[in-house]
């Protein structure tokens, strides 16, 4: 049988591979759990920055690289441009200044968090710089649907809003979401994919990242059932394997709400500030224009975005410290993030009714309120 889904630029496919070609047409459409869908580097390392004997070389940003971040913000939501902080002599200034006024040798005694085991204040530096450094070594393809046949960035956004909903229903955590997200641009960028195929391999990309992140994660049986049992369980296996042999083992990409726990450490962890901005953040995956943008740099603009809105006050400079951004690298982030909640039942249905629950602040409504209100 002649074979849609293209793994490699190979004749010949592995054992693994072949299952996504003889996988069931059928859609995921399991009207009793899901709702129907319709298919058709700029990380600056801390010790440069602590550095005063080395000089930075700087190069002027390139006119048609701004006039494509300006033009981005003025395209309607989910055109494909991709996006990435600037970073200008005096933003990497200021980040020097920053750094080395509020870096310490020695733990604050007067920092809850001196006295929590579980934040081990003591190599939080270091571990920070290395999610940093993990960010970009695991960051897809900028532009990897250009390299599809079938698929197309709006099928993206059709798949992931079939993602969060599954992810609701199954209670799981914010950080198996984002990272599934990873998961499945990760392998697209590595493999073509056909429109049949295509919700196979968020159902997979679900399944090992709820296996990497949870206590207690969904069995085979449970995700075979999400997805309508199109899905044989053998079939669901060996897909397992195959897009983890593809993805090379390396599942430890770091999500944004480390990020995002961090940047709050400014506001001493306030709790309706980081609810809102896990909104905001979610509405980050449905926008193809951020497949490729650092995780933390998301999570500081949502967290920007979050404290105008709650009228928190100005960045400061502890803000800028915690999430090694500055304000002027956050807006762009924050205003189109805003614009597309002028229309989010349209731009992310499932995440506009996911955040206007309760147990999340009923954040979603808040941010039509704060519309209804100008």
């Amino acid at each position: 049988m002649q074979t849609n889904f293209d793994i490699s630029q190979e004749d010949q496919y592995d054992e693994d591979a072949l299952l996504f070609e003889h996988a069931s047409e059928k859609l995921i459409t399991n009207s009793d759990s899901v709702d129907d869908i319709d298919i058709s580097q700029h990380v600056i390392d801390k010790n440069e920055l602590d550095s005063e004997d080395e000089e930075l070389e700087y190069q002027k940003p390139d006119e048609d690289e701004l006039d494509t971040q300006e033009q981005s913000l003025r395209s309607p939501f989910n055109t494909h441009i991709p996006m990435q902080p600037t970073w200008t002599p005096s933003i990497i200034a200021e980040m020097r200044r920053v750094v080395h006024k509020y870096s310490r040798d020695t733990l604050d005694e007067d920092d809850e968090d001196t006295y929590d085991p579980a934040m081990v204040a003591e190599y939080a530096p270091e571990i920070f710089n290395y999610l940093h450094e993990l960010e970009n070594k695991l960051a897809p393809d900028a532009n990897y649907m250009d390299n599809q046949d079938e698929l197309k960035w709006e099928m993206r956004s059709v798949l992931i809003d079939w993602v969060v909903q599954v992810h609701s229903r199954f209670n799981l955590l914010s950080e198996t979401l984002f990272l599934t997200v990873n998961y499945i641009d990760r392998f697209l960028s590595k493999r073509k994919v056909s429109l049949s195929r295509f919700q196979l391999v968020g159902a997979v990309a679900l399944f090992i990242a709820a296996k990497y992140e949870e206590i207690n994660c969904p069995t085979v049986q449970e995700v075979a059932y999400m997805a309508d049992n199109a899905y044989t369980i053998d079939e669901f296996l060996k897909a397992e394997r195959f897009m983890i042999d593809v993805l090379e083992f390396d599942m430890g990409w770091p999500g944004p709400m480390s990020f995002l726990r961090r940047t709050s450490k400014a506001d001493d962890y306030d709790y309706e500030t980081r609810t809102l901005a896990k909104y905001f953040l979610e509405i980050t995956i449905m926008d193809s224009k951020f497949v490729a943008s650092p995780p933390s740099w998301l999570a500081a603009s949502a967290h920007y975005l979050s404290r105008k809105l709650l009228n928190r006050g100005e960045w400061t400079e502890l803000h800028v410290f915690y999430s090694g951004y500055t304000e002027r690298q956050l807006r762009p982030v924050a205003e189109i993030l805003l614009e597309s909640c002028r229309h989010a039942e349209t731009n992310h249905k499932a995440i506009f009714e996911k955040y206007s629950e309760r147990r999340y602040r009923r954040s979603s409504i808040f941010v039509q309120e704060y519309f209804d209100s100008l």
